[in-house]
Order: C-alpha cells, then sequence, then structure tokens
C-alpha cells in the first residue's frame, strides 16, 4: 500500500510547481476514485466527482492554511483515518463556514469510507521533503490555472468497477483547454473594470456589479477581486488612515492592509460568476476564498471565528452560481418535459438570471462582464448537446446571433453579455477574431455595429495568445451606450504590444463597420482601395465563375500516385502496400497535397483520381456498374474491394438510385463538370502570397468551401483574356486587398477562399482603346512567355542558368506590373501601400 503514491521527491524539485502539483492531484483522483468505487460501488459518476473534488479541495485549503499559519502546522500529516479527517474538517466548518466545509448542504461527504493508508500518503505527499514547495506562497492565480487543467478531465465509471480519467466532451470539442495568460486577464480589466472604478469612493464602488458568466476556474473574477482590493486599500490610505480603523489594520512591519470583513464585503457585494461546470464553480469559490485569507493572521481568525455566529468567511452561493447562462426557463417552452425531468434538466441546466441575480437585474443589470467564454462550434456541440443546438435555433431562443449555419458558442455569450449588461455597462472578452469576416459572423456583426455598441479592439492578427493552441484572436470591448468612434489596436508583435512598443493605434467612426465583413486598415490603404472600388464596378465574380473542386469523401481510395504507367494501365500502391493496376482510361491528372504551386506557372498533375463520371452535353453522368465491369474491370474490381468503407460514407445520389448499387460514386455531385476541356486557374487556398497557376489540361482537384483549392474560369462572355485575369491576380496591391479580407492562419498564412477574392475590383478592357487593347495584348504576351520560363526553371539544373532566369523572370513579372499600374492608375506611393 506504501507504493500507492509514487514517491516523486526527485521530480518535484526538477519541474514547476503548476506542473508538479497538476500531477499530483491527478494521481489522487485517480486513486481516491478507484477505492471510493471499490467500498460504494453504487456510486453514480456525477456523485464520484464530486466526492472527489470536494475532499482534494478541502484537504488543499487546510494545508495553505498551516503554511499561513491559520491552522497548526502538520495538523493533516497527523491524521491517521478518514474518521479523524472528517471531525477535522467539521471543526473547520465552524471556524470558517465558507461553504468548503459546509456539512449541512453536503451530508453525502460524511457517509462513505476512504481507505486511511490510502489518505496517509497522500498527507505525506504535502510536506518536506516529499513536497519542496511553500504553499504559503502559492498564488490563488496559480492553483486556478493548475485546476483549470485538472477539470479538464472527470473519472469515468467502466463496468462499475473500475476507473478510467477521460477528457468532458466539451473540451475534446473545443480542442483542449488552455488558461487565459495573466497579462490578457490584466488588459481586459484595464479597459473595462479600471474605467468603471476611477473616480470613485467606496460607498459607490459597493454598488459596482462585475460578473464572468463563463467563469471556469474563475482567473477572470481573482484578479478583478485584487484590482479591487488594491483599489480600496489605495484609496482608504489616501483619505487618511487614521479615517478608517475599522476597514484598514496596520501590520507589524508598517504595511496597512485591508481587514478581512471589509475585503468579505468587497467580495460579495462586486464579484459574481457563473459557470455550467459544478467543479469549476466550487474552484472559483476556493480561489476567491484563499484571496480574501491573503495576510489574514491566525489571532484575527481566532478572534472572529468566536466573536461571530457565521465564521470568518463568506459563504459565496449566492455570488458563485452553477448554471447554464445561455439557456433560461424559456427552454421549458422548447422541451416542456424538462422541467419534469430530472435527467434532462440536470443536463440542460438552466439559469434563470431573474430570479438567481434578481437585485442586480432589477437594477438594470452588471456594470462590467468579462472573461474567455468557451469556443465551441455549434457543429460541435451537437455531438454532445443536440437539444441545446435546437434550442438556440428555436423560435423560443432569445439569441439572434444563432440563426446562421456555422456560429461559434461564443457568439452566444457575446450576445447574452450584451443582454445583462446596464445602460453603462462594458464587456471585455477575448474571443476569435474569425467573426469579423466569415459568413456565419453577420448577424453578431450588425448587433454590434448596429447598435454603435464597439469601444476597442485589440487585433492579435496571428500572434498567439494560448501558446501551443492554434487560435487568431482579439480583445473584443462592448459598451452599451452608442458610441461615436471606437478604436483598433493592431498588434504585430506580443512582447513588445505588452511593453508598450511600437504601439499602432487606428480610430474609426462608429458608421465604418456594419454587417459586412470587418476590414480594419491603415487609414491611407483603406482610402486606395476605396478609389480602386469605386474606379473599377465590376468585380471578378461577374467576369469569371468561381468554383471548389470535387469532393469524394473517401480520397485515400480515389486519389494515388503512381508507381509506374503505360497508354493503357497506371500502377499504384494501394492502402495496404499491395500493386495495383486500373485503367487509365478512368482516370483523371489530379494535384493532392500539392504545396509548390509556383505563381503565374503551368500547374503539373501530381497524382491520379479514379473519375467515374462521363460528361456529355456539360452533364456528369455516372458509369453505370454495367458500365464499370465491362469498360473498366480492374477499376471495378479494386473499387469493390472497398464497397463497405465507401458504403460508410455520406452520398448524394437522387431517390431512384440505391446507395448500395452505386456506392463507387462520390460522395457529392459538386464540379463534376468543371475539369472538361477549358483552361483554368488554380491557386492554393491557405498561401502566403498570390499563388496563381495556369491549367489547359483538365487538371482535378479536390476541395469544399475550405479548400484546400479553388479555381476559376472566365465567363464565356468575356473578352479579357484568362492570362490577363490571372496577372491582375498576381498583382501586389490587388494581392493586398485578398490579405486585408482573408482570414489569417498559422505561420501568418491568409485565406484566398471564394468569399475573399470574388469582389475584387477588376480593371475591365475597352477594347474600342487602341491604348487598352495594346496594354491587354502586352501583359498576356508577357504572361505567356512567364509561363514558358517557369517550365524551363523546373528542368534547370545548372545554378548559373538557373539565375539567368530567375532574373528574367523578375524582369518580366516587373513589366507586368508597370502595365497594371498605369491601367489602375496606381503612383509610386500607393505601391509602396501593399507593405504596410
Amino acid at each position: 500500500m506504501k507504493k500507492i503514491i509514487p514517491s516523486i521527491k526527485e521530480s518535484a524539485r526538477k519541474i514547476p510547481f503548476d506542473e508538479y502539483f497538476l500531477n499530483q492531484i491527478e494521481k489522487w483522483r485517480l486513486i481516491l476514485s478507484e477505492d471510493l468505487i471499490l467500498n460504494s460501488p453504487s456510486l453514480l459518476q456525477e456523485e464520484l466527482n464530486y466526492l472527489v473534488q470536494k475532499l482534494i479541495n478541502r484537504i488543499i485549503f487546510l494545508r495553505i492554511c498551516e503554511d499561513r499559519n491559520l491552522e497548526k502546522y502538520e495538523n493533516l500529516k497527523n491524521i491517521v483515518s478518514y474518521s479523524e479527517l472528517k471531525k477535522l474538517f467539521l471543526k473547520a466548518d465552524i471556524k470558517y463556514n465558507s461553504g468548503i466545509f459546509d456539512f449541512i448542504d453536503d451530508e453525502f461527504s460524511l457517509k462513505f469510507v476512504i481507505n486511511d493508508e490510502i489518505l496517509v500518503n497522500i498527507f505525506k505527499e504535502l510536506y518536506y521533503p516529499n513536497s519542496p514547495y511553500s504553499f504559503s506562497v502559492v498564488d490563488a492565480r496559480i492553483l486556478g490555472e493548475i485546476y483549470e487543467m485538472f477539470l479538464a478531465k472527470e473519472a469515468h465509471i467502466v463496468n462499475k468497477s473500475s476507473i478510467e480519467i477521460v477528457e468532458k466532451p466539451e473540451v475534446i470539442e473545443s480542442r483542449g483547454i488552455v488558461p487565459t495568460p495573466k497579462y490578457i486577464v490584466d488588459a481586459i480589466i484595464e479597459r473595462t473594470v479600471k474605467p468603471k472604478c476611477e473616480g470613485k469612493n467606496p460607498i459607490e464602488l459597493s454598488q459596482l456589479k462585475i460578473a464572468d458568466i463563463s467563469c471556469g476556474s474563475g482567473s477572470f473574477l481573482l484578479a478583478t477581486y485584487e484590482y479591487l482590493l488594491n483599489y480600496y486599500l489605495e484609496w482608504y490610505i489616501q483619505d487618511g488612515v487614521e479615517k478608517h480603523t475599522n476597514e484598514l489594520f496596520e501590520h507589524t512591519t508598517g504595511t496597512f492592509y485591508l481587514r478581512l470583513e471589509e475585503k468579505c464585503k468587497i467580495l460579495l457585494n462586486n464579484i459574481f460568476g457563473v459557470d455550467i461546470d459544478s467543479q469549476a464553480v466550487e474552484v472559483t469559490k476556493f480561489g476567491l476564498l484563499l484571496k480574501t485569507l491573503e495576510n489574514v493572521n491566525s489571532s484575527v481568525v481566532a478572534t472572529l471565528s468566536t466573536r461571530s455566529r457565521t465564521g470568518v468567511l463568506p459563504k459565496l452561493s449566492k455570488n458563485i452560481i452553477c448554471g447554464n447562462s445561455l439557456v433560461d426557463s424559456n427552454y421549458f417552452y422548447f422541451e416542456p418535459k424538462a422541467k419534469v425531468q430530472e435527467n434532462i434538466y440536470y443536463r440542460v441546466n438552466p439559469f434563470d438570471w431573474n430570479n438567481e441575480f434578481k437585485d442586480v437585474i432589477e437594477k438594470g443589470g452588471f456594470d462590467v462582464i468579462i472573461g474567455n467564454p468557451p469556443y465551441v462550434r455549434i457543429q460541435n456541440i451537437v455531438k454532445y448537446s443536440p437539444k441545446e443546438v435546437e434550442y438556440y435555433k428555436s423560435k423560443y431562443s432569445p439569441f439572434v446571433t444563432a440563426n446562421k449555419d456555422n456560429i461559434d458558442k461564443y457568439y452566444l455569450f457575446i450576445e447574452r453579455a450584451k443582454y445583462l449588461l446596464n445602460s453603462e455597462g462594458i464587456l471585455g472578452y477575448i474571443v476569435p477574431h474569425k467573426f469579423f469576416k466569415i459568413k456565419s459572423g453577420q448577424e453578431l456583426r450588425r448587433l454590434i455595429s448596429s447598435n454603435k455598441n464597439l469601444s476597442e479592439i485589440v487585433h492579435f492578427g496571428v500572434e498567439q495568445v494560448f501558446g501551443t493552441k492554434t487560435t487568431y484572436t482579439c480583445i473584443l470591448v462592448l459598451q452599451s451606450k452608442e458610441l461615436d468612434e471606437f478604436k483598433v489596436n493592431f498588434v504585430s508583435n506580443i512582447d513588445d504590444w505588452r511593453n508598450g512598443k511600437n504601439v499602432q493605434i487606428e480610430k474609426y467612426k462608429s458608421n465604418y463597420i456594419n454587417e459586412t465583413p470587418w476590414i480594419f486598415l491603415h487609414p491611407k490603404l483603406d482610402k486606395l482601395f476605396k478609389r480602386i472600388n469605386s474606379e473599377n464596378p465590376v468585380k471578378l465574380e461577374d467576369i469569371t465563375e468561381i468554383f471548389v473542386g470535387v469532393q469524394t469523401s473517401k480520397d485515400k481510395i480515389y486519389i494515388f500516385k503512381p508507381v509506374s504507367e503505360d497508354n493503357y494501365f497506371v500502377r499504384f500502391l494501394d492502402s495496404s502496400g499491395s500493386i495495383q493496376e486500373i485503367e487509365k482510361s478512368i482516370l483523371r491528372p489530379c494535384i493532392y497535397d500539392e504545396e509548390k504551386i509556383v505563381p503565374l506557372s503551368r500547374i503539373k498533375p501530381n497524382s491520379y483520381i479514379i473519375y467515374p463520371y462521363k460528361i456529355i452535353d456539360n452533364k456528369a453522368i455516372p458509369y453505370s456498374h454495367e458500365e464499370m465491369m465491362s469498360l473498366f474491370p480492374k477499376c471495378w474490381d479494386y473499387l469493390s474491394n472497398y464497397k463497405q468503407d465507401l458504403l460508410s460514407r455520406s452520398i448524394n445520389l437522387p431517390a431512384s438510385k440505391s446507395k448500395e448499387d452505386w456506392f463507387y460514386l462520390f460522395g457529392r455531385s459538386q464540379s463534376l463538370t468543371k475539369f472538361n476541356e477549358n483552361p483554368k486557374i488554380i491557386w492554393p487556398t491557405l498561401s502566403l502570397k498570390p499563388r496563381y497557376a495556369y491549367d489547359e489540361n483538365n487538371i482535378v482537384f479536390t476541395g469544399g468551401g475550405n479548400g484546400p483549392y479553388y479555381a476559376l474560369q472566365p465567363k464565356n462572355e468575356t473578352k479579357e483574356s484568362i492570362f490577363y485575369i490571372q496577372a491582375i491576380l498576381c498583382h501586389p496591391i490587388i494581392e493586398s486587398i485578398v490579405q486585408s479580407r482573408g482570414s489569417p492562419f498559422k505561420s501568418g498564412y491568409i485565406s484566398h477562399g471564394k468569399q475573399f477574392i470574388k469582389k475584387l475590383p477588376f480593371r475591365t478592357i475597352y477594347f474600342e482603346n487602341s491604348s487598352d487593347v495594346e496594354a491587354h495584348n502586352r501583359i498576356v504576351e508577357l504572361v505567356t512567355h512567364l509561363i514558358e520560363l517557369n517550365e524551363k526553371l523546373l528542368v534547370t539544373n545548372v545554378p548559373s542558368k538557373k539565375e539567368i532566369l530567375h532574373r528574367q523572370c523578375k524582369e518580366i513579372k516587373n513589366e507586368i506590373d508597370y502595365i497594371i499600374n498605369s491601367l489602375y492608375k496606381f503612383d509610386a506611393d500607393e505601391i509602396k501601400l501593399s507593405n504596410l
């Protein structure tokens, strides 16, 4: 039994406290869960997680109090049984009465038996030399971050007898938990809480109501509480310490601190939080109470616990509450049985703001709402809470932002927070900035812009604030009242921004934005883009057809790289590594996972795709299975081997066709006729620069709205050459328009998807104008020559010759850009702007 908890004395000295302590409590969770389910096999899963969480919280709280000299040192270490521990907890309940040790509401915890030796081993791990850390100096914020990682998982009961620790479904669908960095929390508080406090006295401040409606482990509320404590303290000191002996006390060092009673009053008056995770709610309370006990000595606690009938710490059950911030009592109209069926009610956990925070709502709402709401796409919420999604989109839901497809949960939190603010309220969130531009963000953009609520954006662009988790974010600050203008702080380097260096802030009038995509530009670029658009009303979508690739829904079966080929057959390795041979006549050349697409070049295929369709009168007609067997027997045998795998897909078929018979067709019928004779321009969706390549060989590619490729063909009535169109797309100023519109991705890649390029201003050629015709024809000549040079570059191996070809290509590209500059009337200063 002594080896139940492995010794980590040596490793503890080598790793940071947060990592060490997270490992420690995760081990405790597993060991305690296994012991509880062994002794109480009838425990439900939520009961098990509750018991373990409560026990760990209580043990850590008392251990921290020991190192702060509020409890006798080694109290826990001297405990030898669970019955003794329960007695210690009951004494702590009388002393602190904080809810942590509340055994009136929590009689449940007293009923269970825990192996004494397990507890003894846990306690040993909390003291030197097994633990080299002092709990007296552990910041409540650090503990909160540790708990946030801890709460991403929970104990699952497997076969009623064993325990498995798994990630919670909502964590899986949000791609993991990463605590919000302190500098982000502080930056949001500076923009929201700080302006609400400035110039106010304690009486006025006592009316301030600040909330985080998805509080998680409480990092935002802890930081806000700390800010308020410091503000109150400074105010009292500045006003004269002799006037405020009831609020302040002087330490033997001469330093003044807030009295415990004053801190409790601030906490109860000012701080509010909600989270759907009951464990997170307990952690938030835990952190706030530990913060309250900072700089408090044992004599104060002893005096107050003797004098007070209610204990020394406040109960936070009316301030920090478990519930679903997005779902209120309207849900019962949507699903009436939820009111009477306990399992549904528990799962949805509706939260009635008017009842739970009645005083706040009756007075108009909260003054400040801050936080980091969950980022979960609605399609992923469906996987673990489908009814909730149905409600958001139903007539009973108050959310206008839910009317669009592909929304994210943070849209709803922004909308809910706006509703909960009073008429002078401020909202500060860290959220993805993708909603600025994408289609699903239209209603959210409308909601914010139509009411002129936008106050500030700190735009992090492609800079990452969440460490290893790639998320493109901004700080969004909204106000309830109408504003004449807002500002955007463009951050190109996180460290510089944190240190106040290279700050670039632009101001915009509130009517600059509406429900259309938000594009925040340098004012000079904005002026240039507006001129280009006004002088060139024809857009790219007017003269071309932009389209996505085919969608097989099983690319690994349909697409392969050839090992060898002849005029009739292509040979390749299948998924098992065996050589397969297929008729060449059912294959099309294809690009797949091709990263080396050279701009102003002729694209080369790197794969083949099985194409079970014939094109007749511009219609895609599937080969019948009889045709497949007679014309392409090798291909038929190959696809038949994968029939079960292919049947597992969704296949877009008319009602007259059965999936069983037509299993070999693509999953979707999109773009099937687009790869037939007509030249096209192909480009990758994600790119650092314009990479538009020419194709005249019916090369096929796959993909949907997110790529990986797009293509375009000139419309039949378009007179301009495809090479002229290709040159326009590769011009640096036209590309800068795409860069300003497109969503950013990791490593600076920008989306060149259809929605970002279709409105590009196109300089039409007036063919009755000889100078226009001359410019057009020269560009076509130069582009076709450049395409040939790029082909030569691919097969040239001599470095000196490659260098000459590169210089020649550059000279030709410069002349192309020079002619386009004259067509669009770009002057030298405007050309420089493309580098902004």
